[in-house]
């Protein structure tokens, strides 16, 4: 059937000799592999450059080839960018047989032609779509044809798939992602599987099963608070990636496109970088910049991105600047039972208190109670809402002021936020108290725990390299430079021995230390490090 299926889609196109003899390679290796349920693929996450974020719906052959020269000549695919990415409107239709057609007017020379000259640079190649009718633009999708479009993308030379979730019926995205994931690995043809479902769906549960990557956040866009929000998203799923495994997406990088100050695509670069998530350029390489240039070509840096060990970096310290005052939100997280998730209901005045330190759950504002974050605050210490600010009824967390729950919010991973309660209560709104704990977990997520996150300007990020060293990044989200400590401490080491400390993007040693090291760190920026004992 296999076989059947691969000649019925040649049978359907129009290809050329060679084409066809190219073909019959790709039958011949499907006889002699094994298919197995996984493809091997993404050990260390992918690099490349993807047309979206700069050219979007207005992408061409054309520009694809000047860009895939791009990568090539000034020096991309030497620091490891391989894939060439085209996403949404590429495809325009179907011919009778099922078999997605190029658009014509944009892709004159047919996608298997622009494979072949991307290949020709000893780069990959990859291409869009959506597990659903349409695409998010409106084009055709895969619902329905992942097969046949499974068959087609292996026919052509295809390197990679980006699967997005737009124009989806009820099928849940576990089924839908497991059927283009079972149809991808039943080609023959090794394809990396980027899962593309904005994280509503919590893939770092599921996903590493069928795929290489997966989204965890919403769109990136090119400022600052986007970028923290997805590098926020991404943080909270660390445990579920890493090499054998598959990697948490955090998004395409918007290094070097207008809104990011230097300073800004630095640490953008930084983090996505220690955070192991995928480093796929989104920038107009036609303008790129000799900074930018050095930016996305830290060979260091890059180097922690793709560490063989493959744990995800992480955010192991955070405290205040001193410059304002931190808003403590809540947020969930991994149940631990620490202080900082541990709460109790007071059936007296109706508070939830955080036995962190005594506060409430509280509405940050009350003129916009549905889609407004839950955050601690003094019990009764304000009257905001009529002094019904941090009241709350029963354990789905309904808010005496608005009737609003507190909701996980499912568009964006482990956030809450206060939504109008139905008389449907769907288990993101669901919360378990364990008396003896004193944790409440969400019904949605098994395991995540509602907690008080400290949102303070200057964090400490960490992850384990091979040879026993630590990749650091120290981040300062205030408006103002300043001075942040890296404490051994936090990394689980004693502070009595001395690491050889290391700029990772000036590649250059800056000495030996005991106990703590500290850097000047610029406004919304970061400081890029290596630790390793000292001998």
């Amino acid at each position: 059937q296999l076989l059947q299926g691969f000649a019925f889609v040649m049978m359907t196109m129009m290809v050329s000799p060679s084409s066809l003899l190219l073909s019959c390679l790709v039958v011949a290796c499907l006889v002699g592999s094994s298919i197995s349920a996984h493809n091997g693929l993404g050990l260390t996450p992918h690099m490349g450059w993807n047309t979206w974020n700069i050219y979007g719906c207005g992408a061409t052959e054309d520009l694809v080839k000047e860009a895939a020269r791009l990568v090539v000549s000034r020096g991309l695919k030497q620091a490891g960018y391989t894939y060439l990415t085209i996403d949404d409107c590429w495809q325009i239709s179907r011919n009778a047989a099922g078999v997605i057609q190029a658009d014509n007017k944009t892709y004159p020379s047919g996608i298997k032609s622009l494979v072949d000259y991307v290949h020709s640079l000893g780069l990959k190649f990859g291409l869009y779509s959506s597990a659903g009718y349409k695409t998010c633009q409106g084009r055709p999708g895969s619902l329905g044809y992942e097969k046949i479009d499974a068959l087609t993308y292996a026919s052509w030379g295809v390197d990679m798939l980006r699967y997005d979730n737009c124009f989806a019926d009820n099928e849940t995205p576990q089924e839908r992602y497991k059927t283009m994931g079972d149809a991808l690995n039943a080609t023959g043809r090794p394809i990396y599987y980027q899962m593309c479902d904005w994280g509503v769906a919590y893939p770092a549960l599921w996903a590493p099963e069928m795929g290489n990557s997966w989204r965890t956040t919403v769109d990136i866009t090119a400022n600052w608070l986007s970028m923290t929000q997805n590098l926020d998203l991404n943080n909270e799923w660390a445990k579920y990636a890493g090499r054998g495994k598959g990697w948490n997406d955090a998004d395409n990088l918007e290094v070097g496109n207008p809104g990011l100050s230097f300073d800004e695509s630095k640490a953008h670069f930084a983090m996505w970088a220690i955070m192991k998530a995928p480093l796929m350029l989104g920038l107009d390489l036609t303008n790129m910049t000799s900074q930018v240039l050095e930016i996305i070509t830290a060979k260091e840096v890059i180097a922690v991105n793709q560490d063989p060990l493959g744990v995800q970096g992480r955010r192991i310290a955070s405290y205040p600047s001193g410059k304002q005052e931190p808003l403590s939100l809540v947020w969930t997280n991994n149940c631990t039972a620490h202080p900082n998730q541990q709460w109790m209901f007071n059936t007296t005045d109706k508070s939830v208190r955080s036995l962190l330190d005594g506060r409430c759950l509280d509405i940050y504002d009350c003129t916009t109670e549905w889609l407004t974050l839950a955050n601690t605050a003094a019990c009764g210490s304000n009257k905001k809402c009529a002094g019904q600010s941090w009241g709350w009824s029963n354990r789905t967390l309904t808010s005496a002021w608005s009737q609003g729950c507190v909701t996980l919010n499912s568009a964006q991973g482990p956030s809450v936020e206060m939504e109008g309660c139905t008389n449907d209560i769907t288990p993101s709104r669901q919360w378990f108290y364990d008396e003896s704990s004193k944790t409440l977990s969400s019904m949605a997520v098994p395991g995540m725990c509602l907690e008080v996150r400290e949102n303070s300007d200057y964090e400490v990020w960490s992850g384990p390299l091979i040879n026993n060293s630590y990749a650091v990044a120290l981040f300062n989200r205030s408006p103002a430079n300043g001075d942040i400590t890296l404490f051994w401490e936090v990394l689980g080491v004693s502070p009595s021995l001395s690491y050889n400390v290391r700029d990772l993007f000036a590649s250059k040693d800056l000495g030996s230390f005991r106990g703590s090291f500290t850097a000047s760190v610029p406004s919304h920026g970061a400081v890029m490090l290596k630790l390793t004992q000292a001998s």
